[in-house]
């Protein structure tokens, strides 16, 4: 099996992660619900159709210019706290991949593209790791990335370790009281619930790891 996705397989992983998302848009809805305004699930739906909408004409784009436009699509169609912060994530990858000025992606350049996802969140949002955020599924999922990249482990197994450190993170957040945002105005009544947004991203992370080890 190759061990970097090709740019045509990049517009794959994102048409599945639209795919993905939508299926767990009522989860999504029901915890944002109990913590906050209850519009995450409507807000993926729509961005993650914006990003569907923008692919076709992507598909002979370069890697840098794929990324930055399916982020600017998803949050120019659900501008939101979730939309904003998607939209740098994607930003930033795209960053990763002018830099690099490779045609795909390799365990090297996801890991990197993931932490480089943390640092624009951190810098745009101000939260830090344990404020209940997505940044609780996306520092950990950034440090499984590294280590494993360092490692020289496969794509596959980069990504598989990096969804399931995002995955555990997002579990983490049930036992934390949001820092951070609106919901720190009543910050006794997240806790026992996990964050939405940490559970996107875990999504979002899972989504792509199946794609890598299903090829």
């Amino acid at each position: 099996m190759a061990q970097m996705l090709t740019q045509s397989e990049v517009v794959a992983v994102l048409r599945k992660q639209a795919a993905d998302l939508t299926a767990h848009a009522e989860e999504l809805r029901a915890l944002d619900a109990a913590i906050g305004d209850g519009d995450l699930g409507i807000t993926v739906t729509i961005g993650f159709q914006a990003v569907c909408e923008a692919l076709p004409e992507l598909e002979d784009a370069d890697l840098r210019t794929l990324l930055m436009r399916a982020g600017m699509a998803f949050n120019r169609k659900a501008a939101s706290t979730f939309g904003a912060l998607y939209a740098t994530m994607m930003m930033r990858a795209a960053r990763v991949a002018g830099e690099r000025q490779g045609a795909g992606i390799d365990a090297s350049t996801f890991a990197a593209m993931v932490s480089a996802a943390v640092e624009g969140v951190q810098e745009r949002g101000k939260a830090q790791r344990g404020d209940k955020t997505l940044l609780d599924a996306l520092i950990p999922a950034a440090e499984a990335a590294t280590a494993a990249a360092e490692a020289g482990a496969s794509l596959s197994d980069v990504a598989g370790r990096t969804a399931e450190a995002a995955e555990e993170g997002a579990r983490a957040t049930v036992a934390m009281k949001s820092r951070t945002g609106r919901a720190s105005w009543f910050s006794d009544r997240t806790e026992g619930v996990q964050d939405p947004g940490a559970t996107a991203v875990s999504f979002m992370l899972r989504s792509f790891a199946d794609y890598v080890a299903a090829r």
